[in-house]
């Protein structure tokens, strides 16, 4: 079935401006496994524009030759609300402008609505209550409010990805190598997904409690199978994952068409495209826990001197910066080092120099919780 692209009209606050999401869907509606696919959920992360550029191109030539098996839906972009925020030339994309907040923050948790429809509809036969679940997470996004712009945008993105086997997020840091975030009662689709791409880092969260994107499309599935005490391969039928496009500046077509063909060897590898993906690249990492990242913050104002960067293997307590004191009388005293708190590999670090106190200045995954981290808070410290 040729790819048919679908405007979706939103509503604007704005008089005389409009706003839309441009859908692609490839293969048959209702077709398994679904994939959906998005980029720039926070707008001014800009890397996955491209990626998403060359994987529709892939994916338009595997349609013309008849190689969609299941259902993928597309969007090249996924928040019109932060495309159009600019400040004096520069592109503010990350928060809400209007009081909204993070955009990849607040999603609804549908585990509730969800639990109280199912309850008394699930028994041993897991296919049945596969269809029972997924059934009611339509109806609860059905029911969501739309009562402002940003409500409205992440209701239709739900009502598009809800039911989708596979939910990709495309995202970048500010420097920064591959990363990829996912749970991990769905880790074997992760080190899948990581070894396609390449990626030398992948982090995995025990909670489903988290409120991004991603956390509200599979934790659901994760919850009910704890809740109801179903079999584990519940909670893998919505594998949720935010891929991080190294930094906000790696955008390039070698890059990028280099990320389409993992996603499209990956999306290959479950079925959803027919052909060989050819085999499973060498894993370039281990999955480390999400609490053991230890996120380096400024302990004061200052300006930040580099003696470590993205892709180095760190020791812990190896010396990763300085923080220079712009006011200081003496020089000599102006300088606060910082040390890194774990061993592992550092993955990101800040691009600004100038920095605030309490700024995160870099991310290092290693391999034990930190005591300092809190369970089910993302990378907050």
């Amino acid at each position: 079935m040729p790819r048919q692209t679908e405007i979706i009209e939103l509503s604007s606050p704005n008089p005389g401006s409009s706003r839309h999401l441009r859908v692609h869907r490839y293969g048959t509606p209702g077709a398994r496994p679904k994939a959906y696919v998005h980029s720039s959920l926070h707008a001014g992360e800009w890397p996955g524009l491209l990626v998403l550029h060359h994987l529709t191109r892939l994916l338009d030539d595997a349609d013309r030759d008849g190689k969609i098996i299941g259902e993928i839906i597309l969007l090249p972009f996924a928040n019109p609300i932060g495309l159009g925020q600019r400040i004096h030339g520069g592109q503010v994309g990350r928060f809400h402008l209007d009081g909204g907040g993070n955009f990849n923050r607040g999603w609804p948790n549908l585990t509730e609505p969800v639990a109280k429809a199912v309850d008394g509809n699930l028994s041993h036969n897991n296919g049945l209550n596969i269809n029972v679940i997924r059934e009611a997470l339509v109806g609860a996004v059905g029911d969501l409010s739309r009562a402002d712009d940003i409500a409205e945008l992440r209701a239709t993105l739900l009502g598009l990805s809800i039911d989708a086997n596979i939910v990709i997020d495309l995202h970048c840091d500010s420097l920064a190598t591959l990363h990829v975030y996912a749970n991990s009662a769905q880790v074997a689709d992760a080190l899948i997904l990581t070894r396609d791409l390449g990626s030398p880092v992948l982090l995995l969260e025990d909670t489903a409690d988290t409120e991004p994107f991603d956390g509200a499309n599979y934790g659901p599935w994760v919850k009910l199978c704890q809740r109801f005490n179903l079999d584990d391969n519940i909670a893998e039928q919505c594998f949720g994952v935010t891929v991080e496009l190294r930094g906000e500046n790696d955008v390039s077509d070698d890059l990028a068409l280099q990320d389409a063909r993992a996603l499209f060897r990956f999306l290959t590898r479950k079925g959803i495209i027919d052909g060989d993906p050819g085999p499973l690249p060498e894993a370039q990492c281990q999955a480390t826990p999400l609490d053991g990242v230890d996120v380096g913050t400024a302990p004061a104002t200052g300006v930040v001197v580099w003696h470590k960067n993205p892709g180095d293997a760190i020791a812990e307590g190896d010396h990763i910066a300085d923080l220079v004191d712009i006011e200081a009388s003496d020089p000599k005293a102006a300088r606060t080092p910082i040390h890194a708190r774990t061993t592992g590999y550092m993955f990101a670090r800040k691009s600004a120099v100038l920095v605030r106190a309490g700024d995160q200045l870099f991310k290092i995954a290693g391999l034990k919780s930190l005591a300092y981290r809190k369970q089910g808070s993302l990378l907050a410290p």
